[in-house]
């Protein structure tokens, strides 16, 4: 009897732990829970229910986890307009999404980038995500999320005023939709041409396809997308000079939203209960005033006391700011003053190298004096844009390179357009101990090109990429069509300086030449750990 006894606790201990044990939401639940939060709008309950998960997935190393975790909490950062949080987000999803190559939630990492980067108005850069966003969908075969990224291209040009050029990303979005005639995308896809079309006047097109969003949003229950094709209607009518109609659907649109958020009754009801509620609060207000007075005096003088303290406080640390921004303005000054004097420095150096190259007949020995000039005047131009930029600390790589392309062409003596620069460039800012080294090896990888590639004036064209990729390494591609090594003529005297300086200023940065194989001319390709 004992022994049953003790076997019926040890059996009820065992079920409660179970119980207990059940009650514990575990990583997928609560992943789970913070996507139905998102998708319902409720932005404090899902960045409560992402960040245990995420707390979870870290305790847990989960990084699938983690990199799916990061796309929600870029979602919900972008519905409540937090831009700091959509940039952490995708930060983090960049790092976990590609250390688990997940290609899908990268693909939504890069999107969301892109929707950022509209909102900071940095149009060029946006389309560069969405072109990412839809290429790593295509290796998917995902049609659907490919041209939905490329419709987001169509939403920037339309921000530009290009309707014409935004049209086809749409139909592309239009095409793929309809193989899910009820889906959220072909809604979508239909709204997108709705607008476009209306702007290009073209209205039959606009009406035809505002038909399609009001019947799909009416079985979608879709309530914000139904009033938006009543605004069409209305904005339509109103183009093609039907002003009476116009004003009828506007109307409508109007009833509409009124219909949604409250009916007329409940609209009656609530009036009558504020009035109630008026009345209750202006008896009491009558009952409480004279023991109010006495505390509202006592709350006055604390209050005056307090604006004196806040007025004092605040003009002195207006004074302490006014100091503070004094003394930055005279050390971006004097920083600036040093980066001047080091670019004239540098540009008498040069100078001297060129009245040097003048007097020297040797051919192997010009070259080497004036490739010498090309190098410094490559790291006179990185303090020039330091001094000149609105940062001294960093520069911008895009216009540096652009400029830096154009100094190098006139060197070479091509201003006959034989022989062009073509650039592929991320907007990127790096400090001088950064560019300088990559702005050395560039200069040694475009000379190469320049001197070897099209002998006998060939034509041709070289190119230099610089991209973030998504492991967060800097990738640098200097590439030409020219001869390529096996053409190109033997060099005489040679001391393969320029390439021992190309593996040296590599290897500081971390990084490693790789020489790649294509069809025609010579390409080099650098992936750099170590840049900032």
């Amino acid at each position: 009897m004992k022994r049953t006894f003790l076997f019926c606790i040890a059996i009820l201990s065992v079920l409660l732990s179970l119980d207990v044990y059940a009650q514990k939401p575990s990583l997928d639940s609560l992943f789970k829970f913070a996507n139905e939060k998102t998708a319902a709008g409720d932005v404090p309950g899902a960045t409560a229910l992402l960040l245990a998960a995420n707390k979870l997935a870290q305790a847990s190393n989960n990084v699938p986890m983690l990199c799916r975790i990061q796309v929600t909490m870029g979602k919900v950062s972008m519905i409540s307009e937090n831009k700091e949080g959509v940039e952490a987000a995708v930060q983090q999803g960049l790092r976990f999404c590609g250390a688990c190559k997940d290609t899908n939630n990268l693909a939504r990492i890069y999107l969301l980038k892109g929707v950022l980067k509209i909102k900071q108005q940095q149009n060029d850069s946006a389309i560069v995500f969405f072109k990412l966003s839809a290429n790593l969908y295509l290796t998917k075969k995902d049609t659907m999320g490919s041209t939905n990224a490329l419709a987001k291209i169509g939403n920037v040009l339309e921000v530009e005023k290009k309707y014409a050029e935004a049209l086809p990303y749409y139909l592309k979005l239009y095409e793929a939709a309809q193989e899910k005639p009820e889906s959220a995308q072909y809604l979508n896809s239909n709204i997108f041409l709705t607008g476009n079309y209306l702007y290009q006047n073209q209205f039959e097109k606009a009406l035809f396809h505002n038909r399609l969003v009001k019947q799909l949003s009416q079985k979608l229950d879709a309530k914000y997308e139904y009033a938006l094709a009543l605004r069409y209607d209305a904005l339509i009518l109103k183009k093609t000079g039907q002003f009476e109609r116009a004003f009828d659907e506007l109307y409508h649109c109007l009833e509409f939203y009124q219909d949604t958020l409250m009916s007329k009754i409940q609209l009656e009801q609530a009036e009558e209960m504020k009035a109630k509620y008026e009345a209750e609060k202006k008896e009491a207000q009558i009952a409480l005033q004279d023991a109010q007075l006495g505390r509202e005096r006592l709350k006055f003088w604390a209050v005056a006391a307090g604006l004196v303290a806040a007025l004092i406080g605040g003009f002195l640390l207006f004074k302490l700011t006014s100091q503070l921004r004094k003394r930055n303005e005279e050390k971006e000054f004097l920083i600036k003053e040093i980066h001047h004097r080091v670019k004239n420095n540098l540009q008498i150096l040069s100078s001297l190298l060129h009245l040097q190259s003048r007097q020297i007949t040797d051919e192997t020995a010009l070259d080497a004096v004036r490739e010498g000039q090309n190098r410094v005047d490559a790291m006179g131009l990185i303090h020039q844009k330091l001094y000149m930029g609105d940062n001294v600390a960093k520069v911008e790589m895009k216009d540096y390179l652009q400029q830096f392309g154009q100094n190098m062409l006139d060197s070479f003596g091509l201003e006959d357009d034989r022989v062009q620069i073509q650039y592929e460039l991320e907007p990127l800012y790096l400090d001088v101990d950064t560019a300088i080294p990559l702005g050395l090896i560039i200069n040694e990888l475009v000379t190469n090109s320049l001197k070897y590639a099209f002998p006998n004036g060939r034509p041709g064209v070289v190119t230099i990429g610089l991209q973030k990729d998504a492991q967060g390494r800097l990738c640098l591609k200097v590439s030409d069509n020219g001869v390529g090594q096996a053409g190109a003529e033997a060099i005489k005297g040679s001391t393969s300086f320029g390439t021992n300086l190309v593996q040296m200023l590599s290897k500081k940065l971390k990084g490693k030449p790789e020489v790649l194989n294509q069809e025609e001319g010579y390409a080099t390709f650098i992936a750099f750990e170590n840049f900032s």
